[in-house]
């Protein structure tokens, strides 16, 4: 498991390096356009150089009377709720048949930090809740032979397929290797009507 992700990380590190170049050369005004469309937007690169330009005046920007100084007291809040899950696990290890450690906090404040961000396509994280849940709540406890032999194959199976398949299809039908190169995403019965193919609500436009 080690190894594989690993090389999995290794690999990926070039493989988002060059389809990166790839994109933004051949996206360049789309992604300059604030909205973007469906398929390609500017948001990652743009946070990507907020942050970095943040930070590079962070001296300023996060001091005591400064007008973001309630940054870095989050970061501060996210350690100290982490430290204090870990005390009150340490005392009260389980509540009933419930593990109090088996709680992931850190893992929570991300996605919860997530849903503020993202919220026009929170539909996207209903799939990545509820087979959690499903998982971890219902296989993990009554089926724990069919969760420790097909539940870790299973799920790389799907990430795996999903990101080869979104790979493809950045290249194939939605133009990241150039100009020309994509092609109208089809209209079948799952994709009806135009704009977002998964059938997620746009978001609000001004």
């Amino acid at each position: 498991m080690f190894l594989t992700q690993t090389y999995g990380t290794i690999v990926g590190l070039f493989i988002n390096y060059l389809v990166s170049v790839s994109i933004v050369t051949s996206h360049r005004e789309l992604l300059f356009d604030t909205h973007g469309n469906y398929a390609w937007s500017g948001a990652f690169f743009q946070s990507q150089n907020t942050a970095a330009t943040t930070w590079a005046l962070s001296r300023d920007m996060f001091k005591l009377d400064g007008d973001y100084f309630v940054i870095p007291v989050g970061l501060g809040l996210g350690v100290a709720i982490v430290l204090v899950h870990a005390g009150v696990a340490h005392l009260v290890p389980r509540i009933g048949k419930f593990e109090l450690s088996s709680i992931n906090i850190p893992l929570i404040l991300v996605f919860s930090g997530y849903l503020a961000v993202i919220s026009p396509q929170s539909c996207t994280m209903l799939s990545g809740l509820l087979v959690p849940i499903f998982v971890q709540a219902y296989l993990r406890i009554y089926k724990p032979r069919i969760f420790r032999e097909y539940s870790y194959l299973v799920t790389a199976a799907f990430d795996g397929g999903s990101l080869l398949v979104m790979f493809i299809l950045s290249f194939a039908v939605f133009g990241a290797a150039g100009n020309g190169a994509g092609a109208p995403f089809p209209v079948w019965w799952g994709n009806k009507r135009p704009g977002y193919p998964d059938h997620c609500p746009s978001p609000p436009t001004e």
